[in-house]
């Protein structure tokens, strides 16, 4: 059940796992929603850990508001959220563009992050995926978001999953299809300009991960994420497309809780 907390002006909706142990939260990516992490909230919750996972504006159970919207604006949203929650010390977890929210959040918190994973991330958008973000605004404004559904799952889950699991591939239809037009418009506009602020700056243990089929931020946009950190390293879901928490949610817990807990021993 989520709860909900007065942000910024918006109402936010958050899932909390509870837990006394570290603080991890995580950030969805377009169209997503904190929906997408359950799967890493439960582990959370086994660990002990607390783990937040949150809508962003104008994204599932939050508040929509007028756009325009910004990455800084998601940014600004993000730590008004962990003040009013009183978090700390955390590990920060994106998804997508959400990454970029994240890692523009862990360049602001600086020593309060304890660890950033960055999952399906880019620095910067490769130059073609502008005419994509500029089709989704349009036709989300037409109300049809259908049709971007069915884009969205052709690069979210590898054609493997695709054919074998018609079941998810209908879920993960239904998660695009349902989100409300005019938010969703404002959403991608927003994501079309977004980037990284500067991996370099980063004192803290960064991974970089994807799935090994990812279209959209394949491996080598992870290759060039950790170069730039200090203290980068990747990984790779095997098999899997770009929603690989959705696609693989067991192979993508293997992943990010190896790299949690290596950092979690050090605190």
């Amino acid at each position: 059940m989520a709860e909900r907390i007065d942000v910024n002006g918006i109402t936010i909706a958050y899932e909390d796992s509870g837990g006394e142990g570290p603080a991890v939260v995580f950030v969805h990516g377009l169209g997503g929603s904190a929906n997408g992490w359950l799967a890493q909230l439960e582990e959370c919750r086994t660990r002990g850990w607390r783990g937040i996972a949150y809508d962003q504006r104008g994204a599932g159970r939050t508040e929509k508001p007028d756009g325009p919207y910004s990455v800084e604006t998601w940014v600004d949203d993000l730590l008004a959220l962990l003040d009013r929650l009183a978090i700390d010390r955390l590990a920060l977890v994106g998804h997508s563009v959400g990454c970029m929210v994240a890692e523009r959040g862990a360049v602001s918190l600086r020593e309060r992050i304890w660890a950033l994973a960055l999952c399906g991330a880019a620095k910067a958008w490769r130059p073609e995926a502008g005419p994509v973000f500029e089709e989704r605004v349009r036709l989300a404004r037409a109300g049809r978001m259908d049709e971007i559904a069915e884009t969205v799952a052709r690069t979210g889950l590898s054609e493997r999953c695709r054919r074998e699991d018609p079941r998810l591939l209908g879920l993960m239809r239904e998660v695009i299809a349902s989100n409300e037009p005019r938010a969703y418009a404002e959403s991608s506009a927003a994501t079309a300009p977004a980037t990284m602020a500067d991996p370099a700056a980063l004192a803290c243990p960064v991974l970089a991960f994807c799935g090994e089929q990812d279209p959209v931020t394949p491996p080598a946009a992870a290759q060039g994420i950790a170069a730039a950190a200090v203290r980068g390293e990747t990984a790779l879901v095997p098999g899997a497309a770009h929603w690989c928490m959705i696609e693989d949610p067991v192979a993508t817990s293997q992943v990010l809780f190896g790299f949690l807990d290596r950092q979690a021993a050090g605190l």
